[in-house]
């Protein structure tokens, strides 16, 4: 296979080590960096989900961070789309591409090209025709089932409204479990040679550096980040999705303490982490690294000398 037609991937749970790792793997082999991370293409929360600062990036040049405004939605077919014509762009030069990031079905969907339209029109038409045996009432009920948000801004009555808001979201869970790998009926071949460097630590040590960053995260200001965000009322579902923000509401509202919030986000992230790593382990064909070793840095170094040279 051509060198054009590779991929390099370094993925790993959150605060595994992964921007700084990702910052050496650029120098050394003369890489850009694109960012895999579902949140991180919003601006105005830095903190919340752990931007690399300008001053760590040591010049090397990073896409997909701040592209979007909060009060934007961004999915996985949004990444695919800007992503894949990064991609191109770089084979094009006759560059490598590399992805670095956490968001695990994002990666996925880049590796196995997934089209999110190619069977949308005979889908909707299977939707359109089980809907339209169902009274308004019962699609209007279902629609609060899935989200009290969507079915809110949807008046009782309007037939077509609730039907858009339907097929819309039942397109979105088959596309996702395609893309998460739960749909046993549909096939899958990698778009690219793809080298995927997976790095891991001892469940404990990983455990404990994502409390200390969640610290640290607390002394840099996401307190106040967050609120500012809270006080404009316009983010978007998925930008609310960032681990972080919905510990916080309970803080504005008088709820409970700070410190309750901090622990909160310690343990969901520990749960988020934990969540990654199982998906990177059954989803994707992975080459893991234990940083917790000393030669694993050079390890990494090597192989994926290896795999370019190939």
């Amino acid at each position: 296979m051509s060198t054009n037609e590779k991929l390099i991937v370094l993925i790993g749970p959150t605060a595994v080590g992964k921007t700084s790792l990702s910052i050496d793997i650029a120098e050394r082999f003369d890489l850009d960096v694109i960012s895999g991370d579902s949140m991180q293409v919003y601006q105005d929360m830095d903190i919340l989900t752990g931007k690399i600062k300008p001053e760590e990036t040591k010049g090397i040049i990073h896409h997909m961070i701040d592209i979007k405004k909060t009060s934007e939605s961004f999915s996985v077919h949004d990444f695919k789309h800007e992503v894949d014509d990064l991609i191109d762009t770089y084979h094009e030069d006759d560059k490598v591409p590399f992805i670095v990031g956490g968001t695990g079905h994002y990666i996925r969907a880049l590796i196995f090209d997934y089209d999110f339209h190619d069977e949308d029109d005979q889908e909707k038409r299977d939707l359109m025709e089980k809907f339209d045996k169902l009274s308004t009432t019962i699609l209007y009920g279902r629609l609060k089932e899935i989200s009290e948000e969507l079915a809110a801004g949807v008046h009782p009555n309007n037939r077509q409204r609730i039907l858009r808001q339907l097929i819309k979201f039942e397109l979105s869970e088959r596309i996702s479990n395609r893309v998460a790998g739960k749909d046993s009926n549909y096939q899958e071949t990698p778009k690219y040679d793809t080298f995927i460097v997976g790095l891991e630590r001892e469940r404990s040590v990983l455990y404990d550096r994502i409390n200390q960053r969640v610290e640290d995260m607390f002394e840099a200001g996401i307190a106040e980040e967050t609120e500012k965000l809270f006080k404009e009322h316009s983010l978007s579902t998925t930008a609310k999705g960032a681990i972080g923000y919905k510990e916080f509401i309970p803080y504005f509202e008088g709820e409970c303490s700070l410190n309750e919030v901090k622990e909160k986000i310690q343990q969901n992230t520990r749960q988020f982490a934990k969540r990654q790593l199982t998906f990177f382990r059954n989803q994707l064909d992975v080459e893991w690294y234990d940083l917790d070793e000393d030669e694993s840095t050079e390890q990494i170094f090597k192989d994926i000398s290896d795999f370019l040279n190939k």
